[in-house]
């Protein structure tokens, strides 16, 4: 079956369309220069950045994560943050990044802060994320994370998303100095 690749214009108007995207409690929406505060917060939250196998991020960094504008999905490796409003405060992020254009295929991440935590906001946000990359034209999608983020694991198989792949001590975490254990879930649009 010949596969079309995802065209960067659709790509780019159909998540213009979408946004900002309202589910029952939340608002995703793209991140803007007074996000930065909230966003420093929790993505340099100590046990954050665990998870993300980056180190803290600096100040311009953090600016050039927030300075907002609208996404661009141009080539493989583009990726909008669109930020979680829960209750009108910004309770953490969301990642939609295209991995392969002529492959259809998109990667989805996600970060809430500490306390908003366990309360369904980040499974709330992914699948409306999810949603939000089956318009884009995604035929799979997927979530690459450390084998020990049980929370991230449970929020991607909600999502319908199954473990493809188990890479053993594949990458040094910066946060720990450790060798780490990722995974890769995945859903396919039938």
């Amino acid at each position: 079956m010949r596969v079309d690749a995802i065209a960067p214009a659709d790509a780019m108007r159909a998540l213009r369309d979408a946004l900002p995207l309202r589910t029952e409690r939340l608002l995703l929406r793209t991140l803007h220069p007074d996000d930065l505060d909230a966003v420093r917060g929790y993505r340099n939250a100590p046990g954050q950045r665990r998870w993300t196998y980056t180190p803290d991020q600096t100040e311009a960094e953090l600016m050039a994560w927030t300075a907002g504008g609208a996404p661009v999905f141009l080539r493989d490796g583009d990726a909008v943050q669109l930020g979680i409003e829960h209750d009108g405060a910004l309770v953490g992020d969301l990642m939609v990044r295209i991995t392969s254009l002529r492959s259809r295929q998109v990667e989805l991440g996600w970060m809430i802060a500490p306390a908003a935590q366990g309360r369904g906001i980040a499974t709330e946000a992914a699948r409306a994320a999810l949603d939000l990359a089956w318009r884009i034209g995604a035929h799979r999608v997927i979530a690459h994370l450390d084998e020990e983020n049980v929370a991230s694991r449970r929020v991607a198989e909600r999502l319908g998303m199954v473990v493809e792949a188990r890479h053993v001590e594949d990458e040094v975490n910066p946060a720990t100095g450790e060798l780490g254990t990722s995974l890769i879930l995945a859903i396919r649009r039938h």
